[in-house]
């Protein structure tokens, strides 16, 4: 038996939990190693310090007391996301979605295809490239305007009910 074997059997062996066999083998490691030996040396001292302590007494009224205590102690304020970082997610969501949307339902793969063609050449032919961007986009532009168009509408309503619930909540407050 070897050392990693035997430490994490030893507890088992104060206790005499160990079946047969296993208690045969440690026994066997035990009296052929002084580091196992003396781990269970230790274990043995902790043992027996642990049988001569006495549980703590608790006073009487233990429980009211700290029932009272926890009564009294305020109630931590839950942290609220700022409107700064909700309005981020959102438009940040927006734009994805609608990107999205547009690679999926507008069919302009090819658009999307001649665009990538075109930044690929943008190193060696820098005016040629910018007018073969300008050309890969130019079929896309109504739907990319319409787009972007309907996502700052959709914000501007979003805000608009924003700050009509927040007065409304603010009035029923004062």
């Amino acid at each position: 038996m070897r050392c990693s074997s035997c430490e994490p059997l030893l507890d088992r062996y104060v206790e005499g939990t160990l079946t047969p066999r296993e208690m045969l083998a440690v026994s066997a490691h035990l009296r052929t190693c002084p580091h196992c030996e003396s781990l269970l040396t230790e274990l043995r001292v902790i043992d027996a310090l642990l049988a001569t302590t006495k549980p703590a007494e608790l006073a009487p009224n233990f429980t009211f007391a700290v029932m009272a205590e926890l009564k009294s102690t305020p109630m931590r304020k839950h942290r609220r996301l700022s409107v700064w970082a909700v309005l981020a997610f959102y438009v940040t969501g927006a734009w994805i979605a609608s990107s999205g949307i547009f690679a999926a339902l507008g069919g302009r793969a090819g658009y999307l295809g001649g665009l990538a063609h075109a930044f690929s050449q943008a190193g060696s032919q820098s005016f040629g490239a910018l007018s073969a961007i300008a050309t890969a986009f130019s079929p896309a532009t109504p739907l990319l305007l319409a787009g972007a168009v309907g996502i700052l509408l959709l914000d501007a309503l979003l805000v608009a009910g924003a700050v009509m619930l927040y007065r409304s909540l603010r009035s029923e407050a004062v």
